[in-house]
């Protein structure tokens, strides 16, 4: 644990989000949306996208009670994960210069650990972008149909199971 509360990795501290925290998380995840997400969309879907990346969108959520996790280094936010009603993320956005370090990792881990203390659900969906779908397959997320476009965006529907993990741990556990 850090100061904060939160925990380190690869250089980063990672922690839970506060309000405060929205300019910072808005302009990350608007900028790398522009860059790696909106040129595999079709017309229509950067309004949509980005209407839901503003600082008052962020913060609205965060006061109706969506977690967002985010890893910060000593000088730059790099990273974010962002969970609706403990069983959807929505946000998992790691700027470039921290990629490969398994900082999404480790966020996804915050973000899954703080569900299942919160709510135990059986499984967390997510909507990948075609640029995401590798990096959810490799957190040990499946496509649960293929590409679609909903609301003039087009992803992936994919889930976690959680299920699968408890039954993991309980054969280690019995061998």
């Amino acid at each position: 644990m850090n100061e904060a509360g939160g925990v380190a990795h690869a250089g980063v501290a990672i922690r839970q989000a506060v309000v405060g925290d929205a300019p910072a998380i808005s302009a990350l995840v608007s900028r790398l949306t522009r860059e790696f997400i909106l040129p595999e969309q079709p017309a229509g879907a950067a309004e949509k996208l980005l209407s839901w990346m503003t600082t008052a969108a962020i913060a609205d959520r965060m006061a109706a009670g969506h977690r967002y996790h985010i890893a910060e280094s000593a000088d730059a936010l790099a990273g974010v994960a962002a969970i609706r009603d403990n069983a959807h993320l929505y946000l998992l956005f790691v700027d470039a210069p921290f990629q490969r370090r398994g900082i999404a990792q480790a966020l996804w881990q915050a973000a899954l650990a703080a569900c299942i203390e919160a709510a135990h659900p059986r499984r967390i969906t997510v909507n990948a972008s075609a640029f995401a779908v590798p990096v959810y397959l490799r957190l040990g997320f499946a496509a649960l149909s293929p590409a679609e476009e909903r609301e003039a965006v087009m992803s992936t529907p994919m889930a976690f199971v959680i299920d699968a993990l408890d039954s993991a741990a309980g054969e280690r556990r019995a061998s």
